[in-house]
C-alpha cells in the first residue's frame, strides 16, 4: 500500500488492479480448449474395478471350495483306503495287540487231570498275558456274531481255543481256532472218516471254500456243528458243541456259523491271529 495516497484513492487503485487481473485470466482461459467430461470415464473405471474384485472373490471361493471338497473326500475315504466294504480289514502292525471292546469276562476255570497241566500254564508271562487278552477279545466278538441261542460266551482258562456259552442253565462248548500252518493245503470233504458225519463245501464272501460239518458229539446222539477253512497262512475252525451230558444238539445251524465267520468283526480277529499266531502247527500254543 502506498502511504502517500489517501485511503479512498488507495482502495480504488486496488480494485482497478484486481479487475485488470481478472480480465487477463479470463482471456487466457478462453484461448484454451474445453476440458473433457471426466464423469463417464470415472464411472467406467469404477465398474471395471468392481468386476475385477468380484472375479478375484469368485476365484478365491472356487479354490476354497475345491480344497474343502478334497479334504472332506479324503476324510471319508481314508478309513477304507479304497477297499471294498466286504474286503478284509488291514493287517495290524507287528506291535499290535487285540483289545477287548467290553469289560473283562471271568474265565471258566477247568481243572487239569491228575499229574497234568494245560499248555498255556507253561507259557512265558508276557505271552500268557497276550493270549489272555486275545481270548477276552474273542469271547466278546463271538458273542456278537453268534446267535443268542449260544448264550453268553466266556473264555475257558485251559486253552486259548476254548470258550463256554451259557444260557438258562445250559452250557455249550465253543472252539475258535486259528492255527498257523503256512504250508498246509485246504482240507476236503472226500472220504470223511467219522461215522454219521455230513460235510458240505460252501463259498465264503471272499470266494474261498469252507467245509461245514455236522457230526455226532458224544454217545447221547447229539450233534455238533463246525466250519473250517484256510485264512492267510492259517487253518481256521469254529465249532459249537452241546454239553457233555446233554442230548440236545448244538443250538446253532450251519448257515449261522458261516454267517459268523463271514462277519468283518471276527475276520479282523482272524487277521490278527494269522499275523501274530497264538497257535502253531504241532502244538496247542506258542
Amino acid at each position: 500500500m502506498d502511504a502517500d495516497l489517501p485511503a479512498g484513492r488507495q482502495r480504488e487503485e486496488d480494485m482497478r488492479e484486481e479487475s485488470v487481473l481478472r480480465d487477463a485470466m479470463s482471456q487466457a482461459a478462453d484461448a484454451l480448449p474445453p476440458l473433457p467430461d471426466l464423469v463417464p470415464a470415472a464411472l467406467s473405471l469404477g465398474r471395471r474395478r468392481r468386476a475385477r474384485a468380484r472375479a478375484r472373490g469368485a476365484v478365491a471361493g472356487s479354490v476354497f471350495g475345491v480344497v474343502t471338497a478334497v479334504a472332506l473326500g479324503l476324510s471319508v475315504l481314508r478309513p477304507w483306503s479304497g477297499r471294498e466294504a466286504d474286503a478284509p480289514p488291514a493287517r495290524p502292525p507287528v506291535s499290535a495287540s487285540p483289545t477287548p471292546s467290553a469289560p473283562e469276562r471271568a474265565p471258566v476255570h477247568v481243572e487239569p487231570g491228575p499229574g497234568r497241566s494245560f499248555p498255556n500254564a507253561r507259557l512265558p508271562k508276557a505271552e500268557r498275558a497276550r493270549q489272555d487278552t486275545f481270548q477276552q477279545t474273542a469271547a466278546v466278538t463271538l458273542d456278537d456274531v453268534l446267535p443268542a441261542s449260544v448264550g453268553t460266551i466266556r473264555p475257558q482258562d485251559n486253552d486259548v481255543r476254548y470258550f463256554r456259552g451259557e444260557s438258562a442253565g445250559r452250557a455249550v462248548t465253543v472252539v475258535f481256532s486259528v492255527r498257523s500252518r503256512p504250508e498246509a493245503v485246504p482240507e476236503s470233504c472226500v472220504n470223511e472218516p467219522r461215522k454219521h458225519a455230513t460235510c458240505e463245501v460252501v463259498a465264503l464272501k471272499d470266494g474261498s471254500p469252507a467245509h461245514v460239518r455236522k457230526l455226532p458229539s458224544h454217545a447221547y446222539g447229539a450233534t455238533e456243528v463246525s466250519v473250517g477253512f484256510r485264512f492267510g497262512g492259517s487253518d481256521v475252525s469254529l465249532t459249537v458243541s452241546p454239553g457233555s451230558s446233554s442230548a440236545a444238539s448244538a443250538p446253532v445251524t450251519p448257515a449261522q456259523l458261516v454267517r459268523a465267520v463271514n462277519d468283518q468283526r471276527l475276520r479282523k480277529l482272524m487277521m490278527y491271529a494269522d499275523e501274530h499266531p497264538v497257535l502253531k502247527d504241532g502244538g496247542s500254543s506258542e
